[in-house]
């Protein structure tokens, strides 16, 4: 059956079904007439049970392995009530601290010392710091740098300094496409590469960078809000840790300065600088596997 109507047996939307597509959790044929998908009975059958561990915030990276054989069912399903049993005193914590803030006579001072207490604290954060973990994961994976061992001039250097890095870092490589741009799937994820230069103490240094062709299947199972959020984040917390040193180091005693003409153009410069140095870092340096 097409996709229309392995939405309508499943339940599950047609978007979705392409993203566990994408995943590797379903692997539909194709109708060799017009090469559409071609769902089969046991396709519908595994998008019934994945919209069923779905309902109960299942991660998908679990979802595979049970689908593989690689988790018991069982064994999941407890993991799974331990993780909401906690998401529940998490919630149930935030609720509390609602109610005494939404009071008139509430005391500020005695909310957050209630709040910074261990346990509070760690019911607030551990989703978003879990979360976090999971995105940085998830980043780690879809750009990635390394620097090659030999130099790379030609399509067959290029192919080489790919199968290199995989038997170094022991991953299951397949190069689909040879060339100065080529193609591959690392681990079961597609992804292009492209040679980069940059310089290491004034030297012309190669840096071999490579990009999931779908990034977006790689990342986590959460709000897109907090999507944007965590990865904002990751991308950007060297440019937010330096405004933070700026603005607490720098920028107090410099206030008339800085409002003069001179002083907006200093500024202007810093923050162009700045801009330059976080580009170069995330282009090359960024998710770097050499370490």
């Amino acid at each position: 059956m097409n996709i229309k109507e392995a939405e309508r047996c499943t339940g599950v939307s047609k978007r979705n079904i392409r993203f566990y597509e994408q995943k590797g959790l379903i692997r539909p044929a194709r109708n060799p007439e017009n090469d559409y998908r071609d769902y089969s009975r046991e396709d519908i059958q595994k998008l019934k049970y994945i919209r069923a561990l779905r309902m109960v915030d299942l991660p998908l990276e679990e979802i595979q392995k049970i689908l593989t054989g690689d988790l018991a069912l069982k064994s999941a399903m407890e993991a799974q009530e331990t993780r909401l049993r906690e998401k529940i005193k998490g919630a149930q914590t935030a609720i509390r601290f609602c109610r005494a803030m939404g009071t008139e006579e509430a005391d500020i001072d005695m909310v957050l010392l209630q709040m910074e207490q261990p346990d509070n604290l760690r019911h607030l954060f551990t989703q978003w710091r879990k979360d976090y973990q999971a995105m940085s994961q998830a980043l780690g994976k879809a750009a990635f740098t390394f620097t090659p061992d030999t130099p790379i001039t030609t399509p067959r250097e290029f192919t080489n300094a790919l199968l290199a890095f995989a038997d170094k870092n022991k991953l299951d490589i397949t190069i689909t496409r040879e060339g100065m741009y080529p193609e591959f799937t690392l681990e079961g994820i597609d992804y292009t590469a492209e040679r980069l230069y940059t310089h290491v103490s004034r030297i012309p240094t190669a840096v071999i960078r490579c990009t999931a062709k779908h990034p977006e299947a790689l990342e986590p199972d959460m709000p897109h809000g907090r999507k944007s959020i965590l990865k904002f984040l990751h991308n950007f917390w060297l440019l937010l840790a330096g405004l933070a040193v700026f603005a607490i180091v720098i920028l107090p005693g410099r206030t008339a300065f800085f409002s003069t003409w001179e002083g907006m153009v200093s500024l202007l410069v810093l923050l162009i600088l700045a801009g330059i140095g976080l580009f170069r870092f995330l282009l090359f340096f960024f998710n770097n596997k050499d370490s």
